[in-house]
């Protein structure tokens, strides 16, 4: 568990320091199935407003090896809050 939260942790700096111009990411959640992530910031209209949300969830796969998928999006009066669910290899086939 603790392995997986210094993962999520990292690739979440590695986020930042790439986007620290339009947006911040940061944990606000952690538990047994998933990850909850608030995003803060100016959002380019253009890069397309979701794609924020899945280049973590990219990063997180291609470079650190923990499987997710985002299951929910909250949007707040700043920012949003994006739920992220955990998989297992085998487990994400199926789901």
């Amino acid at each position: 568990m603790t392995f997986c939260l210094e993962k999520i942790s990292a690739s979440i700096h590695e986020y930042n320091r790439y986007r620290v111009n339009l947006v911040e990411a940061e944990l606000k959640e952690r538990d047994e199935t998933g990850f909850t992530v608030f995003f803060d910031g100016s959002f380019c209209e253009t890069c397309g407003y979701y794609d924020y949300y899945e280049d973590l969830q990219v990063l997180l796969e291609d470079e650190y090896g923990v499987n997710s998928r985002i299951i929910d999006i909250k949007h707040l009066e700043k920012g949003d809050l994006v739920r992220f669910k955990l998989f297992s290899d085998d487990s994400k086939l199926d789901s």
